[in-house]
């Protein structure tokens, strides 16, 4: 990717529509509108993916907990985007089974897999296999480790399981290669109005500074827990919509804790919450999540010792001869749930993710809310709402193909495979893959790679100062930059790292 002359297009082109915000939903509102072929832009003053969309359960699953709440429409919709989704990225979203155990009685046990049974019928026909009651045996077996005490048996059931930054990252690149202009690192500053119209969009190039001006005719604020932040910008008044709230994941050795299947189990506390966990890269499992209120800035929310005890105190009481300490954590990660604020004086785990889409302005669109599985649905919806706006229908007979990503050249591969060292001890990384993150997937930063985009931050349990520079500098000259700009990543990453690896681990 070209940024200096994709600046210049966003710079110099009138769009149809500007999203402005990065993360999973604004890759759904971009595919729609590329396949409807409007002219869009898409900006992100942080990288691609690098709020929520990089901090969540990494799930693709309806939401049980939201069937208990009776969001039977919100979980629907769910479970058929869950099916739409194995089925359009097989390669990141895949089957996962669950199980729950059960120690209240058979009776409990018998409601439960009628409960998950009628999950099932909510997803239709499904590429899945069918739920199954268990016996406290089978239980045992598919759970080495989990307490036997009082078990009555269990439900296995299957949903879904994804890499949730690259999901986010694949689909913006589809999307850029269909003709979209996608920026990470600019920053939507100030809007210009005009007799109630947002006539423009101020924004700063993050990597640089630069400063340009964006035209569009539709604005679409798809940031998240950043929504009032940037309605703020956009109208100058203060009237928050958000409540987010706060989740917190443990990383473990997968030994510590039986990975091939979810283990959700009920958490140590009184809150009568439910907590998993579930198998992630490079040999981890992770233990989730809390549920916390979060009224700070979005980006300080990190992990207290008080939420590493809650997960190790519900891990502990469930798998008993697992005895987690604060010795076993190789690493934790913090997210935001965008959640609206439903004015009922809910606490946080008892408010849906249930989405809504509102004009701020007459060409100001907001969407806030939601749950990663249904992003196409809420893209379309949003594009459906957009559509009336300009008065227009799809343009069917526009080549929305014109620009594809650059070729790689064999010489390209004869420099780079020249030197395949491995950069970072215990991670598989080489030069080669850092020039493809670079070139193909719009990576600036040292953290574009090492943690959104071949997730080693989890892994890298002590800080690998050599190799962490030895990217900066395979960075530094591919982008063209001095050994100022190595040394400055360098020190960025390490702040960054540490909030993956928190003092008092």
């Amino acid at each position: 990717m070209n940024r200096s002359a994709w600046i210049a297009k966003a710079q110099n082109e009138s769009f149809d529509v500007c999203i402005i915000g990065g993360g999973i939903t604004g890759a759904g509102i971009l595919a729609h509108a590329i396949q409807r072929g409007w002219k869009t832009l898409l900006i992100d003053k942080q990288d691609f993916a690098s709020g929520t969309s990089s901090r969540s359960s990494k799930m693709i699953h309806g939401g049980l907990r939201y069937l208990k709440m009776m969001k039977l429409g919100m979980v629907y919709e769910a479970l058929h985007e869950r099916e739409h989704l194995f089925r359009t990225y097989p390669g990141l979203v895949k089957p996962l089974p669950f199980i729950m155990p059960v120690y209240h009685s058979s009776f409990f046990l018998a409601v439960m897999a009628l409960f998950i049974r009628l999950y099932g019928k909510l997803a239709g026909r499904s590429v899945l296999s069918r739920s199954q009651k268990l016996a406290a045996e089978e239980v045992g077996k598919y759970l080495p480790g989990i307490n036997h005490n009082k078990l009555k048996g269990g439900i296995l059931y299957w949903d879904g399981w994804v890499n949730d930054a690259l999901l986010a990252i694949q689909s913006i690149k589809e999307s850029y290669q269909k003709g979209a202009v996608v920026l990470n690192y600019c920053e939507a500053k100030k809007f210009v109005y005009q007799d109630g119209l947002v006539q423009s969009m101020e924004c700063t190039d993050n990597t640089d500074g630069q400063n340009f001006s964006v035209n569009a005719q539709v604005y679409i604020n798809a940031t998240g827990v950043w929504t009032d932040e940037v309605l703020e910008r956009a109208s100058g008044k203060h009237q928050p919509v958000m409540k987010p709230s706060k989740g917190v994941h443990v990383m473990v050795p997968a030994a510590k804790i039986p990975s091939d299947y979810v283990a959700l189990v009920q958490s140590g506390a009184d809150d009568k919450r439910y907590v998993y966990s579930f198998p992630w890269e490079h040999g981890l499992t992770v233990l989730g999540t809390t549920d916390t209120e979060y009224s700070g800035n979005p980006e300080k929310a990190v992990a207290q010792q008080d939420d590493i005890n809650y997960l190790f105190n519900s891990f502990n009481k469930n798998f008993p001869s697992a005895k987690l300490t604060i010795n076993d954590i190789v690493g934790v990660y913090t997210g935001l749930r965008p959640m609206l604020d439903d004015n009922h004086n809910k606490g946080s785990y008892l408010r849906s993710r249930e989405y809504r889409i509102w004009w701020s302005s007459s060409n100001f669109l907001n969407i806030a809310g939601g749950k990663l599985t249904s992003f196409l649905s809420m893209g379309k919806k949003c594009m459906d709402v957009t559509e009336k706006c300009l008065n227009r229908k799809n343009i069917p007979d526009v080549d929305v193909h014109s620009n594809k990503s650059e070729v790689i050249h064999e010489d390209y591969y004869k420099e780079e495979n020249a030197s395949d060292e491995i950069l970072i001890n215990g991670f598989n990384l080489t030069g080669a893959e850092i020039m493809h993150h670079i070139r193909f997937t719009f990576a600036q930063e040292l953290s574009d790679v090492l943690t959104r985009r071949t997730s080693i931050t989890y892994a890298m349990k002590n800080f690998d100062e050599n190799g962490v520079r030895k990217v900066a500098e395979i960075m530094a000259e591919a982008l063209a930059k001095n050994s100022e700009w190595a040394d400055m990543q360098v020190a960025k990453y390490r702040r960054h790292w540490e909030e993956y690896h928190p003092d008092f681990l």
